[in-house]
């Protein structure tokens, strides 16, 4: 017997299978939920199930990859870029929206919820992964690379990642009331002040 047909209707049944397994997630820890609630929620079948995805394990990562937001990524660079001692080439900074500015404002609201849930350590272990990917462009923006302390650029954008993932899991907690630019603003200008200093300082070598 071949394998079922993809869906063909306008949300193809991987995304409908995926978000499906998000809404759980918000609420179930992933060991919990099971293929028969995941192709209920979906209206489809077991083996449409397993045509896309190999168990809920793989589906899991593929939901909370869907989820990561990439203004995450782009307010770090913003804060890494635009402050140091001289300004980036527009370009590259263009190069930077557009690759990584172009999500839904939900995704947001549904990162918060899920670092704040019962998957919130893969939730988490996810987005660390995506920031990794996403480093070596940010820095690749700053001006100059003569001398630099890589070691300390690495520290700073780890800690400045894991600020953000903190109130964005405070934020879930206390349920999305507040803007996430909002709640970093809160801490602005003296940890924002205190990151671009070590930054400078990491720029010199």
């Amino acid at each position: 017997m071949g394998r079922p047909r993809k869906d063909s209707a306008e949300q193809p049944v991987s995304e409908r299978l995926e978000r499906a397994m998000l809404r759980r997630m918000l609420d179930e820890p992933v060991a919990a939920i099971t293929v028969r609630a995941l192709t209920a929620d979906a209206h489809c079948n077991r083996s449409t199930f397993y045509y896309h995805f190999n168990d809920v394990d793989e589906i899991a990562d593929a939901a909370v990859e869907r989820a990561i937001p990439y203004e995450l990524p782009l307010a770090i660079a913003s804060m890494m870029v635009a402050y140091t001692d001289a300004s980036p080439s527009p370009q590259r900074f263009d190069e930077l929206l557009h690759d990584h500015a172009t999500v839904v404002p939900e995704q947001v609201d549904t990162l918060c919820l899920l670092l704040n849930g019962p998957n919130s350590a893969l939730a988490e272990r996810k987005v660390r992964d995506a920031l990794s990917e996403v480093y070596p462009s940010i820095v690749a923006a700053l001006p100059g690379d003569d001398g630099r302390d890589e070691l300390a650029l690495r520290v700073i954008f780890t800690y400045a990642s894991s600020a953000i993932l903190g109130l964005m899991a405070y934020r879930g907690s206390i349920g999305l009331g507040v803007p996430v630019e909002r709640m970093i603003g809160a801490v602005a200008p003296e940890v924002p002040q205190a990151l671009i200093a070590c930054i400078r300082r990491a720029m010199r070598g």
